[in-house]
């Protein structure tokens, strides 16, 4: 018995997760199955053989479209993948099993799932805790395909010390574990990271995430450290960001230099090649700055002497208007008097006699020349009392001076239309000035924003060609550089924080580098050859020497090493689940294939316990195993071109091409 694991010792007994049994449903009502594969914890050989008759056709004689690729995607099915490659398989597959679909019993952290994956679009999945299939398909348990999916999520990913990508954010899921879990044939094992082909894991950063995932399930990613690669991620952002503002503040001096130049010139329309600065002779941007602002300033101060004199003008205009207004407003109410008269109405007569009283100040207020009140003012109660018998005398005689009184309400009319066309005129004169003034003002107002500016403006210009000339940083400049530099000061902390909790962690690492050092002695049969790099973004198991056949064998290696980690180490949130679609394929030597085989063989071997092996492995292949692995319980299923008992679905799900003649 092999002994080169003997310093590795398992953990567990049986696989986090391992799948027991698959079976190919023809039909479920009533119940058919195609084929049934049973599967167990340690290797398990899926062999497509190739024809050992010389007679066999070149399409009979390999061992291709026979069903390993297939089997390969009916497992990922089971374990809740819906990938377009899966989709596909199952449009072939309806087409010869339309009310058919795969089962499988799948072990998921202790607890046993029976699940029921249909071919059909239009079907439902079926999950449930329970042994018989038969109690899933014709529905006596209840199902719970929901429940299994938060299995696999909680069993997986729940174990992480973190559920989301530092950078992103972005939740790490089943399906991406899954991804690495079962490798397709159509990567060919160029990269240890390279999962899939043409699908897409939703990855926002398809060369940074994986290498982090990988990290936090091998376990070398603890909270704390999680926290720090979250914090590095963050300060680099801000880093990056501030590098990219720095030149473009360095360039912005000369930018907005420039800038001011071409506006300054079309204000004071100089031309291109004018200098901007007085010469002895010519036009200079300058100069003509200068002569504008003069020109302004004298201006100003000619349009301010207008509105003096338009101001004192409008003044005495306005007195004039307050003096005819008066004028027509006694006009106004004497033509009322005088009608009152003409139709002997005392109460018209006296209204309109005390607003003209009013209107001259004799009803109410002080006497300027007595320095008394109006009620003790003889002169003033003299006045009211013949404005009183002004109406008895005029009245008794109304009748017999109809005439007279009737032309000395139309004298009065007449006065009180001269004096209101007067007083128009006079207004629409007094408007008339006012927006003249208005115009005066905002002229100047104008006059005097465009100057500002303008001499702003060549301030401003000046201040900038000075800085440009003795080449001085801005004041933006000059704070982001500092900002900059707390910046990297900040994040070269980070990282040494992250390296000293990395090498707080060296045991683990050394761990996987023992490990590795050890599966690559059994695989190369000489010490030295291989080493396990952490944190390599491509090539995190790395093989000495070069070439194809050691590329693949670096993608092989590193998922042994992974496999049997999972195995041997608390530490690891590895499901201890892998499943390898015709590696050999891939361009390796056949002698390093027979190494590949016999070291998985001899793992599980070495690494059981009354039986119990604690990691699955699923290989397909279309080479030969080596022939003490050639048999049962490794080999598990043998398929074979030529015969559809020796198909995965016991027929082809596509068929032949038409429009050939055979004949």
């Amino acid at each position: 018995m092999s002994t080169w694991l003997q310093e590795n010792k398992p953990v567990r007994t049986q696989p986090r997760l391992w799948v027991e049994t698959m079976w190919l449903v023809e039909s479920r009502e009533p119940l058919a199955v195609t084929r049934t594969i049973d599967l167990h914890p340690g290797l398990n050989i899926v062999w497509a053989k190739e024809s050992a008759s010389n007679d066999a056709s070149g399409l009979a004689s390999a061992g291709h479209g026979v069903g390993k690729t297939s089997l390969c995607l009916l497992l990922r099915y089971v374990l809740g993948d819906d990938a377009p490659a899966i989709a596909t398989l199952r449009n072939k597959a309806t087409g010869s099993f339309p009310k058919g679909g795969v089962a499988a019993k799948v072990h998921v952290d202790g607890d046993v799932w029976l699940v029921f994956r249909p071919y059909g679009l239009y079907s439902h999945s079926l999950a449930a805790r329970c042994d018989v299939l038969d109690q899933l398909l014709d529905g006596t348990t209840v199902n719970d395909f929901d429940g299994y999916g938060r299995a696999l999520e909680q069993f997986s990913i729940g174990r992480l010390a973190a559920r989301s990508l530092p950078g992103t954010n972005q939740p790490i899921e089943w399906r991406h574990l899954l991804a690495w879990c079962i490798r397709e044939q159509r990567t060919r094992f160029d990269g240890f990271y390279h999962w899939r082909e043409g699908e897409g894991l939703g990855f926002k950063r398809s060369r940074r995430d994986p290498p982090l995932l990988v990290g936090s399930v091998l376990g070398l990613v603890d909270q704390e450290l999680d926290q720090l690669l979250r914090d590095i991620e963050a300060k680099q952002k801000q880093v990056e960001q501030c590098k990219e503002r720095i030149p473009e503040l360095e360039r912005a001096p000369a930018f907005a230099l420039a800038y001011a130049d071409h506006q300054l010139r079309l204000k004071v329309r100089a031309e291109e090649d004018e200098p901007v600065f007085a010469t002895t002779v010519g036009e200079s941007v300058q100069s003509r700055v200068q002569t504008l602002i003069q020109k302004a300033e004298l201006d100003e101060s000619q349009w301010t002497n207008e509105v003096e004199q338009a101001e004192e003008t409008l003044a005495k205009e306005q007195v004039r208007l307050h003096e005819l207004t008066k004028v027509r407003d006694r006009a106004e109410l004497d033509a009322g008097i005088a009608k009152s008269l003409v139709d002997a109405n005392q109460a018209d007569f006296e209204r309109l006699t005390k607003l003209r009283e009013q209107l001259e100040g004799l009803d109410g207020g002080r006497c300027d020349h007595g320095d008394v009140e109006f009620s003790e003012c003889r002169y003033i109660q003299e006045r009211k009392t013949a404005v009183s018998m002004t109406w008895f005398q005029d009245g008794r005689q109304v009748k017999a001076n109809a005439a007279e009184l009737s032309n000395r309400h139309e004298a009065r009319k007449r006065e009180f239309d001269s004096a209101a066309q007067e007083v128009s005129n006079y207004t629409k004169r007094i408007s008339e000035k006012k927006a003249g003034l208005s115009r005066l003002r905002v002229r100047i107002a104008t006059s005097e924003s465009t100057r500002t500016f303008l001499k702003q403006s060549w301030d401003d210009f000046q201040v900038k060609h000075t800085q440009r000339a003795k080449g001085g940083d801005t004041t933006e400049l000059v704070a982001a550089r500092k900002q900059l530099q707390e910046l990297e000061s900040a994040l070269d902390s980070l990282r040494v924080a992250e390296a000293r909790r990395r090498s707080q962690q060296s045991s683990r690492v050394d761990a996987i580098k023992a490990l590795t050092a050890t599966v690559a002695t059994r695989l190369l049969g000489a010490a030295g050859q291989a080493r396990f790099v952490p944190g390599h973004e491509v090539r995190p198991f790395e093989v000495a020497r070069g070439g194809e056949a050691y590329q693949v064998l670096e993608v092989l290696l590193g998922d042994i090493v992974c496999l049997l980690d999972s195995a041997v180490s608390e530490a690891s949130n590895h499901p201890g689940f892998l499943v390898h679609d015709c590696p050999r394929e891939a361009d390796m030597s056949e002698l390093l294939y027979r190494a590949f085989f016999l070291a998985a063989a001899e793992s599980a071997e070495q690494l059981s316990e009354n039986g119990a092996v604690p990691f699955q492995f699923i290989v397909t292949t279309t080479s030969a195993p080596p022939e003490e692995l050639g048999r049962a319980p490794h080999v598990v299923l043998e398929l074979a071109p030529g015969t559809d008992e020796a198909l995965l679905f016991k027929r082809q799900l596509t068929p032949e091409l038409t429009g050939f003649d055979l004949g």
